[in-house]
């Protein structure tokens, strides 16, 4: 019988922190770990913590704490406004606001509010879960107390990376491409044509270049479509700006920073913030955003 696994908080903080270092390292290009990133994060357990879990107890848990950062910050969208309790990591809002928060929640979703496990404490290490989530977007479809969350993981291990095609696959598309011109031909006379309708011969025969062409021509927009260059994403990631925020001299447990936290996961803040080129002048945009 497997061991159950153990997820205390000090064992929670260790595995948040393998997930954020394989996400920063490229191990989760697709929304989900790769195996070489499931096979680091069960080989930096083991040398860290000096055991040994199997693969499933970490997707498990990775699932658990994806599912309850989704929440955490749908909460947070939806309490825009409102106050913040630093000491615990949550919203502050009269017990009217969540009466009918509550309600609302489970009206639309026929389910318990998946909001109110945060009522009186949020999220321990969010700073770290902004980095390892930051493709995890809330959108308005799930902004609305969505219900629940289903794993993105299931598939990681059958993943295959695109390949782009080669030197023989160009060759085979020129082929392909003589074909189609190949069976182009004048248009045929009448009689000709009265002599295909009684021919079932040359019917099938222009039948069946009718499928080629067709096959070609299918063949001939997907190679081109996987040719074409993959577009530039221009937006700096999440961390490389969290570096920028805390260079400007911008300290954890401060109201400012719970500011830069709720604008951090906007991409056109982002791009804005890491265009200014001194600190002092990254550090005055935060200040007059946070008395907004």
């Amino acid at each position: 019988m497997t061991e159950k696994a153990v997820w205390d908080d000090a064992r929670l903080k260790k595995v948040i922190e393998i997930f954020r270092e394989e996400v920063e390292n490229g191990n989760r290009p697709l929304g989900y770990f790769t195996k070489k990133g499931w096979d680091n994060v069960i080989e930096k357990w083991e040398a860290r913590m000096g055991k040994k879990y199997p693969k499933d107890k970490f997707k498990n848990k990775w699932d658990a704490i994806k599912n309850d950062y989704v929440f955490f910050m749908e909460l947070k969208n939806e309490a825009t406004g409102l106050g913040w309790d630093d000491a615990k990591r949550t919203i502050v809002c009269p017990q009217e606001w969540w009466d009918e928060h509550v309600m609302r929640c489970q009206e639309r979703t026929g389910k318990k509010c998946n909001h109110l496990k945060f009522k009186q404490e949020g999220l321990k290490h969010l700073e770290d879960l902004h980095v390892t989530f930051h493709k995890v977007h809330v959108t308005g479809a799930s902004a609305s107390c969505a219900g629940d969350i289903s794993s993105d993981e299931s598939s990681d291990d059958n993943a295959v990376p695109l390949k782009k095609p080669d030197d023989s696959d160009e060759m085979k598309l020129a082929s392909l491409k003589k074909l189609k011109a190949s069976k182009k031909r004048k248009q045929p006379s009448i009689k000709n044509e009265e002599k295909e309708e009684k021919s079932p011969f040359l019917r099938l025969y222009k039948q069946t270049c009718e499928k080629i062409e067709s096959g070609v021509e299918k063949i001939t927009s997907s190679v081109e479509a996987s040719s074409a260059p993959p577009p530039t994403n221009l937006v700096p990631t999440i961390s490389k700006v969290m570096k920028l925020v805390k260079d400007c001299g911008v300290k954890e447990k401060t109201a400012l920073m719970h500011t830069t936290l709720n604008l951090i996961v906007k991409p056109d803040f982002r791009e804005i913030f890491s265009l200014l080129e001194i600190k002092e002048g990254r550090l005055d945009y935060l200040e007059r955003e946070h008395e907004k």
